[in-house]
């Protein structure tokens, strides 16, 4: 029975990811086009914190891959591009709360958000064949700073209402 609410959490999370990823591509760019705020990664970092790594990168998957089919850029240079910075970010994400210990969950957010702006800058120069988008790298890295802290910050209330690790003593999973 525990593996039914966990099993449940989980699709409440990568539904509230995909839907704020869906939502907020509806935000326009201001001032730097292509950036975003991020916002699903609160859900993420809510998952990698609460309920571990395989389930903050199950969620992270599917809410990259629902919601590019949901928009219609599945397999577009913007899915490449998203997944890319995904698996980029969870990885160090990953690394820096696991490995490292020594970053705060905000801390952990900037870097986080910082490599996901790498990982698709990365995908660019491939695409581009060359590094004339590098040029766009410092401006869109103080933005995914500005983001990433903002982001955290909201995670980090997230976890401490306690939600989720309720839901876990509750359910025993």
């Amino acid at each position: 029975m525990k593996n039914v609410h966990k099993l449940a959490l989980l699709g409440i999370l990568t539904a509230g990811a995909i839907v704020i990823s869906i939502l907020e591509s509806f935000i326009p760019s201001i001032g730097i086009p292509g950036i975003k705020l991020g916002l699903a990664n609160i859900v993420i970092l809510v998952t990698l914190y609460e309920l571990g790594i395989w389930e903050a990168a199950l969620v992270n998957l599917l809410r990259v891959l629902v919601a590019n089919l949901v928009r219609g850029n599945f397999l577009s240079m913007g899915f490449v591009m998203s997944i890319t910075g995904a698996l980029f970010s969870l990885g160090i994400m990953i690394l820096l709360k696991l490995v490292i210990k020594k970053f705060s969950i905000i801390g952990v957010s900037v870097v986080g958000a910082l490599f996901h702006v790498f990982g698709q800058i990365l995908v660019a120069m491939i695409y581009l064949g060359g590094p004339a988008i590098i040029y766009y790298l410092p401006f869109i890295a103080i933005s995914s700073i500005v983001t990433g802290i903002l982001v955290g910050i909201v995670a980090k209330l997230i976890i401490n209402t306690k939600v989720i690790s309720k839901q876990k003593e509750k359910y025993n999973f």
